[in-house]
């Protein structure tokens, strides 16, 4: 504001000099257009300075919040897009890790497996082939069905949540607020949903 002030006190300045550097110009006996004339120039003076004080008072202040009202909130749509983004790495993070268990789940069943169908290797010499092909394809459904329920399981998680977050979204309009609470409304519920599972 001093700024705008001084620009101010600069302009009234050149304006009340500027007629009388033309009156030192002008020639003896020749009446100039521009010569200062002292009621014009006080009354121009309080009209200026009147209206400086009217806008100071009423329109910089009102435009100064304006803009930083304006600059507080693009502030916080930042902050907010930051902490959306770090809340989504932490979701991706999660989600990595729980694929890791499912796989690790996946490969002990995969173990156990191989160590039944050793088991019934060893079974088969003594009880017969036929008896232990029989157990041997039953190993392998138990093993099939395991998996396949395990990968059923996850792409059934990976769909509620894509369903979630879609219906959401559909459902109201996504601005950063509403996005970053969609996300932890939809990690909440899939919580929910694999404690139950």
């Amino acid at each position: 504001m001093t700024t705008a002030f001084s620009r101010a006190a600069g302009a009234l300045v050149v304006v009340l000099l500027l007629p009388a550097a033309a009156l030192a110009e002008g020639g003896a006996g020749q009446k100039s257009v521009i010569e200062p004339n002292v009621v014009n120039s006080i009354v121009t003076l309080i009209v200026f300075g009147v209206l400086l004080a009217i806008l100071y008072t009423f329109a910089w202040g009102p435009i100064l919040k304006g803009l930083q009202a304006r600059e507080d909130a693009q502030f916080q749509a930042l902050t907010d897009a930051k902490k959306a983004k770090e809340e989504a790495a932490a979701l991706r993070t999660q989600l990595q890790a729980e694929m890791a268990k499912a796989a690790e789940q996946v490969r002990v069943i995969m173990e156990d497996a191989r160590k039944d169908a050793e088991a019934l290797r060893v079974a088969e010499r003594e009880a017969g082939v036929k008896d232990a092909e029989a157990e041997r394809e039953r190993a392998k459904r138990e093993t099939a069905a395991k998996q396949e329920a395990m990968t059923k399981e996850v792409q059934a998680q990976a769909v509620q949540l894509a369903v979630l977050i879609a219906s959401k979204a559909i459902r109201q309009q996504v601005t950063i607020q509403n996005q970053t609470e969609l996300l932890n409304e939809s990690i909440a519920e899939l919580k929910t949903n694999a404690n139950r599972a």
